[in-house]
């Protein structure tokens, strides 16, 4: 943790007061930084001891520095902070002055970029696990949807025209996934234009983002449908079994229905809206005003 520290400086905020807590040589209580490795000579220059604390340079809440003729060493005068009243005080830069967790994982590891589709990961009838699996088959990772190497038997394979699986097959060349597709349309409206898996994730995370609650089921449904088809494959190179289409399209359909009932809505027409869509009964119990 100790060393560390030189690393947490940055996000820590000295406040002057009678300066009797704080090192004039060794804190970083000036915007230069810590003066004793900026000015090795400060001490001697000013005639200042080097555990000195920063009271010795203030007078009846004023900066009472002795006369600087270095040159160099002026720079500590012209950029001086004020002084408050009371005590020293030391805190944390964020919004409310108190140490918390996540800015400091931040300092280590800076946030990258917002992705496009980070949209879809949101709302509020997601579901971990389903939003995991769509997160692994957006960033196409191989230890998941395996491109190479991986052969279901002929006889549990999704189409007749391709036994090897591909990661852009599957969503939503495949003949099967399109019929998981079609069992969907039929139980409630869904738009799905007929693009490959790319162009069809930037297509949804423009088209179902914000907080409106239909955008948010139909991003749940769209982690729903990528989770089950995942699924589905397992089970049939795994375990030698299959369901059709129909099967696994209603379980989505229901899963993603169990969910909206599960969350509380406020009564509004987007909430009539959504009930209506997915053919819930209104009011449902779970629905507040």
């Amino acid at each position: 943790m100790l060393s560390l520290r030189h690393s947490l400086v940055s996000q820590i905020h000295f406040c002057v007061g009678n300066g009797d807590s704080i090192s004039l040589w060794h804190d970083p209580w000036h915007q230069l930084g810590s003066l004793i490795s900026r000015f090795p000579r400060g001490p001697q220059l000013t005639n200042t001891g080097l555990l000195d604390k920063l009271s010795v340079v203030i007078k009846d809440g004023q900066w009472n520095w002795p006369m600087i003729t270095d040159i160099a060493c002026l720079e500590i005068i012209y950029m001086l902070p004020p002084i408050s009243e009371g005590p020293d005080r030391i805190s944390w830069k964020s919004k409310d002055g108190s140490f918390n967790t996540s800015t400091a994982y931040e300092l280590f590891h800076p946030p990258g970029p917002k992705v496009f589709w980070s949209s879809l990961m949101m709302g509020p009838f997601k579901i971990p696990k389903n939003c995991f699996i769509l997160w692994l088959a957006i960033m196409g990772d191989c230890l998941l949807w395996i491109n190479h190497g991986f052969t279901i038997l002929a006889g549990f394979a999704f189409c007749v025209r391709m036994v090897s699986l591909t990661h852009d097959h599957l969503l939503f060349s495949c003949s099967f996934s399109r019929r998981c597709l079609a069992s969907i349309r039929q139980q409630i409206l869904l738009p799905w234009p007929h693009w490959d898996w790319q162009h069809w994730v930037q297509w949804a995370s423009s088209r179902w983002r914000g907080k409106h609650v239909v955008n948010a089921a139909y991003r749940s449904l769209l982690a729903s449908l990528v989770y089950h088809i995942w699924q589905e494959r397992n089970t049939r190179h795994f375990q030698q079994r299959s369901r059709p289409p129909s099967i696994v399209g209603s379980l989505v359909v229901e899963e993603i229905r169990q969910r909206i009932i599960s969350v509380p809505l406020r009564n509004s027409v987007s909430s009539l809206g959504l009930y209506r869509l997915w053919k819930i009964p209104w009011p449902v119990k779970g629905c507040s005003s």
